[in-house]
């Protein structure tokens, strides 16, 4: 058992622990979604007794891997150890340790060594764990920003340290292979940096002045993360009722990012089939919907919109695919309404594009509008 205790910050050379989120297996990137690689709890040890790097994962025992969402909470876990290879430097002369996990499912480890700032990262070329720095430097915090964004294919491992006086910290990237440092911000007096925090599509940085440890403290929180909505909405197979009325089917795809796919809408037998209202908003592309009438009863609104935003320099069309309205034999065949906004303002130059459209007309009762 690896014991840990809490000490003064500073130049203590005491044993350290650090907790991440991590992947099912190290080297195993599954289908690279967020929960397969940062889904999971890992543990990084300094082992001054034993005078290695250690790490951890939590599982449960006759199980496998703890996954972080378990309902039953971490007490059904224990911490197993999995083998890493050593540090090319001495447990002795290392401090402020931090790890993390990078895309390809493998630690990255982070370190200051006398008053420079050591990174060991997995070559996917070379497949094997090289060696970034040193860069001169102390108090190394690190942090994949996937566990702050939520969103993989665009993260990174960030690494802050502060530079040799002290006054500024600095930020480096795994994609520059942590070569370029970028002054994130500077300070009057010396400080310390103790950590990065995720928040919710937001990177906390914490510290203290370096005269009054215990008495001061700072926070640096850089521009939120975007939030992703590029998700796709496949088709929708919605079935009716046996009787009673199917009242409202709405389909939105909203802001500009969302794909709206075919919409499969099936009667009831009887009863009213009432509104079906298909929205567009701010440049989304619709796909094909089949739209069946009732065979008895009211098919009253079918209403298809797509609408353009009014936003200066917004330049690209909304596109509506195809709609196949059948009629009802009988009853009432009330309104279909296709809307396309062709907006005009400053900087507006495509059209709206409008599919085809086939209205069948019933057999009996009224043909209102169309």
């Amino acid at each position: 058992m690896v014991t840990a205790k809490t000490y003064k910050r500073g130049d203590t050379f005491a044993p350290e622990v650090r907790l991440t989120p991590g992947p099912r297996a190290m080297g195993d990137t599954g289908d690279g979604s967020y929960a397969t690689l940062y889904g999971y709890a890992w543990a990084a040890v300094l082992d001054r007794a034993e005078r290695r790097f250690r790490l951890f994962q939590a599982q449960v025992p006759m199980e496998g891997p703890w996954a972080l969402n378990d309902p039953r909470g971490p007490e059904v876990a224990v911490w197993v150890e999995v083998e890493v290879d050593p540090l090319p430097h001495a447990v002795e002369e290392i401090r402020h340790m931090g790890v993390a996990f990078d895309q390809a499912a493998r630690h990255v480890v982070v370190y200051e060594r006398q008053g420079e700032v050591w990174i060991r990262q997995w070559d996917p070329v070379s497949q094997a764990f090289v060696m970034r720095g040193p860069f001169p430097g102390c108090d190394p915090v690190v942090l994949n920003d996937a566990v702050v964004g939520y969103y993989p294919p665009d993260s990174d491992v960030i690494v802050w340290h502060v530079t040799p006086d002290r006054k500024t910290v600095v930020q480096r990237v795994q994609r520059e292979l942590y070569a370029s440092p970028h002054d994130i911000q500077t300070f009057a007096e010396p400080v310390v940096l103790d950590q990065a925090v995720a928040l919710p599509y937001q990177i906390e940085l914490l510290g203290s002045l370096g005269n009054a440890l215990d008495a001061t403290g700072f926070v640096l929180r850089p521009e939120l993360y975007p939030v992703h909505l590029q998700d796709a909405l496949g088709s929708a197979t919605l079935s009716p009722p046996a009787e009673g009325h199917y009242i409202p089917i709405v389909l939105v795809s909203d802001l500009g990012v969302d794909t709206l796919g075919p919409a499969v809408l099936n009667t009831p037998t009887q009863g009213a089939y009432i509104p079906i209202v298909i929205v567009l908003a701010v440049g989304d592309t619709l796909g094909g919907a089949t739209l069946a009438a009732p065979s008895t009863a009211a098919y009253v609104p079918v209403v298809i919109v797509v609408d353009t935003t009014t936003s200066p320099g917004y330049s690209s069309p909304d596109s509506l695919g195809s709609a196949t309205l059948t009629a009802p034999s009988g009853g009432t065949y009330a309104l279909v309404v296709i809307v396309v906004d062709t907006t005009t303002f400053a900087g507006y130059t495509s059209p709206d594009l409008l599919g085809t459209a086939s209205l069948a007309a019933p057999n009996t009762g009224a043909y209102e509008l169309a």
